[in-house]
């Protein structure tokens, strides 16, 4: 018998603060920092004046735009990217305690000789458990790195690839990340033109707002775009329950999944 490789169908997926397509997303950073009163109308504007619209790969020749890009740096290089209500975690001052500092508390915890016996891990598996594997690491600014290539620049082709498939998609953006901000979110899935099925509406938890979505279909095709209120990079690190509700809402409402 030869090799059998199983056919794949892909129902549909969820994407989490996605890095879609590098230019868009990095270059919304702008944008999303006009938006929420880090810059100036001033700086903004001349920015955009002196750019034409290019705000990562600069013209060295162009003073007025790399003067206008150091304005901004000024006023947004201090902020912690992933949620920008939150501090810039340092590790030589614990205080104010950062959100990261849970991965800390989490390996320390998951270390302990009574925590893996009551986990029933076998001893002498895992010398020293972490959350991440820190050896993947990879420069974004670069196509290759010592680890691995980073090589594809956009995904948006791939969510086209989607839409003939009729495919099912949640696509989650907390909207005080400037990691990779929701504006370029937003401006990669109109890139898609879907026909809007449920227009931009607020929806609840516990009787709050707790972000907006809008719907768009086409033929079996879905996707259903959500901002998560306050929520930055991690989603569910920031607003977990309101994280939970929209993802099984979503999973629960798929056909695939009532008919398995």
């Amino acid at each position: 018998m030869g090799i059998v490789i199983p056919a794949a169908t892909l129902e549909g997926c969820l994407c989490v603060s996605p890095l879609t397509d590098k230019f868009n997303d990095f270059n919304s950073r702008l944008e999303f920092a006009h938006r929420v009163a880090l810059i100036s109308d001033d700086i903004y504007e001349s920015t955009i004046n002196t750019c034409n619209g290019n705000y990562i790969n600069i013209d060295t020749k162009n003073t007025a735009c790399s003067n206008n890009l150091q304005r901004v740096d000024e006023c947004t290089s201090g902020l912690n990217i992933a949620n920008i209500l939150d501090p810039v975690c340092d590790a030589a001052n614990p205080e104010p305690i950062c959100r990261e500092a849970a991965q800390i508390y989490l390996e320390n915890w998951a270390n302990y000789k009574d925590v893996r016996k009551a986990l029933h891990v076998r001893e002498g598996t895992v010398e020293t458990w972490y959350k991440n594997n820190d050896t993947l690491h990879y420069d974004i600014n670069k196509e290759d790195t010592v680890y691995y290539a980073f090589d594809i620049f956009s995904s948006v082709d791939y969510h086209k690839q989607l839409v003939a498939r009729n495919s099912q998609v949640l696509v989650l953006n907390g909207d005080h990340d400037m990691n990779f901000p929701y504006v370029g979110t937003e401006k990669w899935i109109k890139s898609l033109d879907l026909p809007t099925e449920r227009p931009w509406s607020p929806w609840f938890v516990s009787n709050q707002i707790s972000g907006y979505r809008t719907t768009y279909a086409k033929n079996g095709y879905t996707l259903t775009y959500t901002t998560i209120k306050g929520a930055g990079h991690g989603v569910a690190l920031y607003k977990p329950d309101e994280a939970l509700v929209i993802v099984d809402e979503w999973l629960s409402s798929r056909n695939y999944l009532s008919d398995s």
